[in-house]
């Protein structure tokens, strides 16, 4: 009778340190224990999951290198950044410049025509992080676009002849060095030449775009 009230001593002991070990092992991995039910012998682990708060992803996206415009993100563009408006460049906010950068560089163009920009900007600082409307930093390079009638060094809105809704989109590199070529005057081959320069050196790029629709 010794014998066997010793035997089941141990094995109490033994079933005791075990239910303790999984309980530790519990508290480690972020599993909880439910309680056992009639005819279970041990208590059962519940893996649980603790989903993202909207704290968490709008704390990443606040951090994460952004341009902006006057408009809405994939809205309407104000005609008079147009070709039938003023035709003036927009004004911009560029936000959480990666570290590494030593200078910024822009270009837009119609999605379906990424051969044909019509702003192409080189050598911005990276402090510069707001752009005015109409305007650039001295040290800026620019080239030439065209808008279906004529070649012009820098801005050169969207000019749509049709009622069709036409996408644009506009990208802010982060460049790892300043660029060096400079374009020819009104060449739309050098621009070209100019935004391959931009790309090669790109390691990062945000970007906005937008539509544009005749009234």
């Amino acid at each position: 009778m010794v014998r066997k009230r010793n035997e089941k001593h141990k094995y109490f002991f033994a079933a005791l340190i075990a239910s303790l070990g999984l309980l530790s092992a519990c508290s480690r991995d972020g599993r909880v224990l439910r309680e056992s039910g009639p005819g279970q012998g041990e208590s059962i682990a519940i893996v649980t999951t603790v989903a993202p708060t909207d704290s968490d992803t709008n704390a990443t996206t606040a951090n994460l290198f952004s341009v902006s415009g006057t408009w809405v993100d994939s809205g309407s563009l104000d005609p008079r950044h147009t070709c039938l408006g003023s035709n003036v460049s927009p004004a911009l906010t560029i936000a959480n410049v990666p570290a590494g950068a030593q200078s910024l560089a822009i270009s837009l163009n119609e999605t379906t025509n990424p051969d044909q920009p019509l702003w192409v900007v080189a050598n911005l600082a990276p402090e510069s992080t707001v752009i005015q409307e109409g305007g650039l930093p001295a040290s800026a390079i620019v080239g030439a676009a065209f808008n279906g009638d004529r070649i012009v060094d820098g801005y050169n809105g969207p000019c749509i002849t049709d009622s069709e809704i036409h996408e644009f989109v506009l990208v802010v590199y982060a460049v790892d060095q300043m660029i060096e070529y400079v374009p020819e005057p009104q060449s739309l081959e050098s621009s070209k030449l100019l935004l391959n320069a931009i790309q090669a050196s790109a390691f990062d790029s945000a970007e906005t775009r937008f539509f544009v629709q005749n009234p």
